[in-house]
This record gives structure tokens, sequence and C-alpha cells, in this order.
């Protein structure tokens, strides 16, 4: 399994913009996060990865599907303060 380490600008364009949005929200900037990408294991086709969000002594990782799920689960997690 490859861990691929990006910025959040190599996200699809969608995803980018909630990122952003989300961040902005919460009094962050998305550089504020550092963003690596792995096969998801769970994923037999391959077709999604898993994605990791770290900031500072936290990290969280969020299963990457098509409907960008993933960026509501990381805003559920600023909103219980889990990155503060």
């Amino acid at each position: 399994m490859d861990t691929i380490r990006f910025n959040y600008t190599d996200l699809p364009i969608g995803e980018r913009a909630a990122f952003e949005l989300v961040c902005a929200r919460h009094g962050f900037a998305p550089t504020h996060f550092d963003i690596s990408a792995s096969d998801d294991p769970d994923d037999n086709s391959h077709q999604s990865r898993l994605l990791t969000i770290r900031r500072g002594g936290w990290a969280q990782s969020y299963h990457e599907d098509t409907a960008g799920h993933w960026v509501r689960q990381f805003e559920t997690d600023l909103n219980c303060r889990f990155f503060k």
C-alpha cells in the first residue's frame, strides 16, 4: 500500500472547493493541514483511496468516495474540535 503525499490543490475541484469552504468556516486555511492518500485496504477493486489529514499531533483518516462524504466527516471533526 503506497502512501502519496500531496497538496490540497491536488484534490478534485469539487472536493477542493468544499475543503476550502469548511476550513474557512472554522477559521483555518487549507494549508494548515497535511494531506496524504493511500489505497483503501477495504476496497478490493482499488477504486477508492483513504485520505489522512494531519494537523500537529492529530491525524484522522477518511474514505474518499465519488460523493465527497469525507469532507462532511472532516467538518464534523472540526466541529468537535478534534484538530485544535
